[in-house]
């Protein structure tokens, strides 16, 4: 089925179990950093190819995961997967008025919050954090959906990191893609 025949705008709509969707936010943060990188031209391509417009999307509503698949392809194939790294990263700091809230909070008490935070925008899968002194053990669990999906989330717990003002680094350690139980993110900060 096209994308075009599938859009849907499910204003208060929970998905069944087993059903993969993602929230409107998640789409529109995808849509906002190719805007801002690309311009309009940018943004009207890819809807244009994806079948939809940044307007019709809502926030709060849920959307079949072929978007947001279908998006970061285009950013992945169109401009490259470094790209794709720096979407989850603006991403993530480009949330609004949040985004002042988040800069005031530390890394801790946002990846403490980050596991229902994900099961508010995804209705797949699953995030585990384990928090030790400077570090955070990542554990995500089929969430790799697309082969971008690794990359997204390097960049968005990168983001998180950014818009915290922490330094330290991030990196992959295990992908369910390649064979792993879950993905894995390792993150460690002064």
């Amino acid at each position: 089925m096209p994308l075009a025949e599938s859009f849907l705008v499910l204003p208060g709509y929970v998905p069944i179990m087993g059903e993969k969707r993602v929230r409107g936010s998640v789409l529109i943060g995808y849509l906002r950093f190719i805007e801002k990188t690309w311009g309009e031209g940018g943004s009207l391509q890819v809807t244009g190819e994806v079948n939809f417009e940044l307007d019709q999307l809502r926030e709060s509503s849920w959307y079949d995961l072929s978007y947001s698949s279908a998006i970061l392809n285009w950013i992945a194939t169109k401009k490259g997967l470094d790209f794709v790294e720096t979407c989850g990263n603006q991403t993530v700091k480009d949330l609004g008025m949040l985004s002042y809230i988040v800069a005031f909070s530390n890394v801790r008490s946002i990846l403490a919050k980050a596991p229902a935070n994900y099961a508010d925008a995804f209705s797949y899968g699953k995030m585990e954090v384990g928090l030790a002194d400077k570090r955070a053990v990542i554990k995500m669990f089929d969430t790799a959906e697309h082969e971008y999906s690794c990359s997204t989330w390097l960049g968005a717990f990168k983001g998180i990191m950014d818009r915290t003002h922490t330094k330290g680094t991030v990196m992959e350690t295990q992908c369910q893609r390649k064979g792993a139980p879950h993905c894995e993110f390792l993150m460690t900060w002064e």
